[in-house]
């Protein structure tokens, strides 16, 4: 038990180790950002499964390589922008975003930059951006906004910088952005606000906060919902809309983004849905920011101390679960919370517009199948280690059951024990080694020579055996195949084993050989026992019982969870005023019991019931084992009948005979001398008859085989009445017999044997009827049995009694009085030769009536008749 709670805590802290580690490097991960490359595939992949719907109230104004070519180079003079602004103002625009810089003023025409201006006054809803860039290269960060002119005619200004990824995609936009503080919303917020659509406390530029110098301060980064690749929002050439190609409907109550779309331009972006090489325009990404802000669809990246929070829940939910699954599940189980971690990922990206990133987790859940895998192994190891030490302290007899016998014991068994004539045993060039008879080289090769080929310690042998008969030739065969068997390893030749694990497996696969011949040889020792057994645990369960317990206690069929202790007393029988609880408290309380007791079938059996230690596991056990002692005790009611029959009917006539020599002395000679010879001439013909009855059916009982041969009932029962004649004309009994001369009633069987048999039954006839009765014999054929009845109208056998009439030195005590006693070994002789011949005895009789005995044996076919 100690060892058990020693191996229990190094479990637990390994098991406490891995989660550590797992934990940690997940921490590590998120927190180095070493893995940000996978988290923006991930991003991207997601990106495409969750595409937004455009809205359709949003159109771009594109100055393209058409109207490049059409206008002329860039930049335009200003005067085409008002025309733009003017025409979009005719045609019912709601909103103007010009995605153009217009820092400078145009010195060489100066009316061109107040149509401008006047164009955007009169519009009155005109958005125009501000721009942070450094003047060079490591230098001073600017904030470059419109000139002071075109500036206080916009309804609004806002920054249009874009956050690009390590690997230069666009992916996220700061919506506050400034030098020193974040001063600037982000040109769309600027417009919704000024639009009335969006509340300016949703992204507020914190006033209250210190001045930070010179550097580029941004605030509340989010991440951008593209409603999907370049083109999806609607676009328009800037010369169509100038020249009046673009329809009002298209324009009317439209947001208008005007942008450079040309890629000459150098206003293009990678974007997550942008495919091999493709770009979007920087006025189309602001149209996928507005359109997402404006629905509250930005995605904000979930805050480290939550993410790092969730990435090692995550993480630690593979190794929580892993030593609860057996290792052929252990990789599925890992892939499930790997789908589990991108699936919350995905669901917290797609319902609550939150960017979890999960390489981290993923990882280290990874990680943690190997780290488990390592320390489960190295435990495994251990306990195997540990288990085959143990194994080994007690594998004696294992070893004994499983090694290969010696040759020499092989041969020492031919020498000794079987009825071999003489041996040679041979190996591939070796000289032979021989035992018993010197044989002539011809023998060698007779009938009565076998040959058993076989290896041992990897060499081939040859066993020659010559028997001394054919006989033991075929008896002994599959024994001496069993002796070969023995001699030979069952290990697996493998060869070397240069893999530590694999070593192990090899030990234990050899220990678990021993194990499985050890419970081989006790399953199969208990159930060829001729003795029922059966162990119980400490609460009362049968562990196991043997087939012959089985059947001794009618439980064939039951099954053992069913069984209890207290349910096995119920097939047996005991004496006196003892029970089977008591019985059961008493073997408890002191160790043992032992009592003889019957079964529901009439069996005799000797109970013996022990109490063992097994171990803390199973623990106590009661061993109980029951033997059929049913030959003993009828032996001793045998031997009791024995002595009565000797003590009283073979002694009772010579007791008589030497009373009535006695009385003859004392007496006077003459006339009473004849009355006194017939006297002791019936005494010891009394005595005569006893003791031929008597040797009749021991003989019969001890024969072990019994001539037969064809026989002719008629002629066995004609006989038979030929035998009995004077005993019936002497009590003027009439005999008669009935039978049909043309019916065969032919059955095989020894004569004698059945001539006395109805000898028997024609004198208990004669001896049981009245005087002046008769007799009635008949015999038939019905179907395949020949069938011999003996009717007398005597006294008759009372009911209570026909059950034991057939038993030894059984008599009815009403059968006839004292003139008819007898020894009861008659009617004994009669149901013994019956049976040897197999057949069958029955009486049918009414007290005061008489009684019919059935004599049924098998008929046969004689063909030579």
């Amino acid at each position: 038990m100690a060892n058990s709670g020693s191996e229990q805590k190094r479990y637990f802290v390994e098991h406490l180790s891995v989660l550590l580690v797992v934990a940690g490097l997940c921490v590590l991960l998120s927190i180095s950002g070493s893995l940000s490359f996978f988290n923006r595939y991930v991003y991207d992949s997601m990106m495409q499964w969750l595409p937004m719907e455009p809205s359709g109230d949003v159109l771009i104004v594109g100055i393209d390589e058409y109207s490049l070519r059409e206008i002329g180079r860039w930049p335009w003079d200003r005067r085409v922008h008002a025309q733009i602004i003017r025409q979009l103002e005719k045609q019912g625009a709601r909103a103007i975003l010009m995605d153009l810089i217009l820092s400078e003023p145009d010195r060489a025409r100066p009316e061109s930059d107040q149509a401008l201006v006047q164009a955007i006054q009169d519009a009155g809803n005109v958005y125009l951006p501000v721009h942070v860039e450094q003047l060079r290269s490591g230098g001073q960060l600017i904030e470059v906004l419109p000139h002071s002119f075109f500036a206080r005619a916009a309804k609004g200004l806002g920054h249009v910088d874009l956050e690009l990824d390590g690997d230069g995609v666009a992916r996220s936009v700061y919506m506050r952005s400034g030098i020193g503080q974040p001063w600037w919303p982000h040109i769309t917020q600027a417009l919704l606000e000024g639009e009335g659509l969006l509340s300016p406390d949703r992204y507020p530029a914190g006033e209250d906060e210190g001045f930070s110098g010179l550097a580029n301060v941004r605030k509340y980064q989010r991440y951008i919902p593209f409603a999907g690749p370049a083109g999806t929002y609607p676009q328009v050439s800037a010369v169509d809309l100038l020249e009046g190609r673009v329809p009002d409907q298209l324009v009317k109550d439209q947001f208008v983004l005007i942008g450079a779309t040309a890629a000459g331009l150098g206003d293009v972006l990678p974007t997550p849905l942008a495919g091999q090489g493709e770009l979007m325009a920087g006025v189309e990404i602001n149209a996928n920011i507005f359109d997402a802000l404006r629905r509250g669809e930005l995605i904000e990246a979930m805050g480290q101390v939550w993410t790092l929070l969730l990435g090692v829940v995550l993480a630690l939910l593979a190794p929580l679960c892993l030593p609860l699954v057996l290792p052929r599940w252990s990789i599925p189980v890992v892939l499930g919370f790997l789908g589990l971690t991108l699936a919350v990922c995905y669901g917290l990206l797609a319902l609550f517009n939150l960017w979890f990133p999960p390489a981290a987790a993923l990882l280290s859940a990874i990680v943690a199948y190997p780290l488990w895998t390592w320390r489960r192994l190295e435990y495994s190891m251990a306990y195997m280690r540990n288990a085959l030490a143990r194994l080994a302290e007690y594998s004696d007899l294992n070893r004994r059951l499983t090694e290969p016998a010696p040759m020499s014991r092989m041969l020492r068994m031919l020498d000794q024990v079987l009825p071999v004539r003489a041996w040679r045993l041979q190996t591939q060039g070796g000289s032979p080694v021989t035992g018993g008879e010197q044989l002539a080289p011809v023998d060698w090769r007779g009938q009565l020579a076998r040959r058993y080929p076989f290896r041992h310690d990897g060499l081939r042998y040859e066993l020659w055996v010559a028997w001394r008969q054919g006989l033991d030739a075929d008896t002994y065969d599959y024994w001496i195949r069993a002796m070969l068997s023995r001699t030979e390893a069952r290990g697996r030749n493998t060869g070397p084993r240069y893999e530590v694990i694999e070593k192990h497996v090899e030990k234990l696969r050899n220990e678990e050989q021993r194990q499985q011949a050890l419970t081989r040889f006790f399953q199969v020792g208990l159930a060829q026992m001729s003795e029922g057994v059966l162990i119980c645990d400490a609460c009362g369960g049968v562990v196991f019982i043997n087939p012959q317990a089985a059947y001794l206690l009618s439980l064939e069929g039951v099954g053992q969870d069913t069984l209890g202790l207290a349910d096995i007393g119920r097939e047996l029988e005991f004496s006196g005023d003892r029970h089977w609880v008591e019985l059961v408290q008493n073997v408890l309380a002191d160790g043992r019991v032992q009592k003889e007791c019957r079964n529901r079938r009439g069996m005799d059996l000797y109970l013996d019931m022990i109490l063992v230690h097994a171990g803390d596991q199973p623990g106590r056990m009661l061993i109980i084992s029951l033997k059929d002692i049913s030959d003993v005790k009828q032996a001793m009611r045998t031997r009791t009948e024995m002595l009565d029959f000797l003590s009283h009917d073979l002694r009772s006539p010579m007791v008589s005979v030497l009373a009535l020599i006695g009385k003859m002395r004392h007496g006077e000679d003459g006339e009473r001398l004849r009355d006194f010879l017939d006297n002791v001439e019936h005494y010891a013909q009394r005595n005569l008859n006893i003791a031929e009855q008597f040797l009749q059916l021991a003989r019969v009982e001890s024969e072990e085989a019994v001539e037969m041969i064809e026989q002719d009932m008629l002629d066995v029962v004609e006989s038979a009445i030929d035998q009995v004649q004077i005993q019936a004309q002497t009590r003027d009994i009439g005999l008669s017999f009935d039978y049909d001369q043309d019916v065969d009633v032919w059955v095989r069987g020894n004569n004698e044997l059945l001539e006395r048999l109805v000898v028997n039954l024609l004198t208990n006839a004669i001896k049981y009827s009245q005087e002046g009765g008769a007799v009635e014999v008949s015999l038939s054929a019905v179907e395949d049995k020949v069938v011999c009845q003996v009717r007398d109208h005597g006294v008759g056998i009372p009911e209570e009694f026909q059950d034991k009439l057939f038993e030894r030195f059984s008599r009815a005590s009403t059968s006839g009085g004292a003139r008819t006693r007898g020894a009861g070994l008659g009617l004994r002789f009669v149901k013994v030769v019956t049976e040897r011949h197999g057949g069958d005895i029955e009486v049918r009789s009414t007290p005061g009536e008489g009684s019919c005995f059935i004599l049924s044996l098998p008929r046969i076919q004689v063909d030579h008749l």
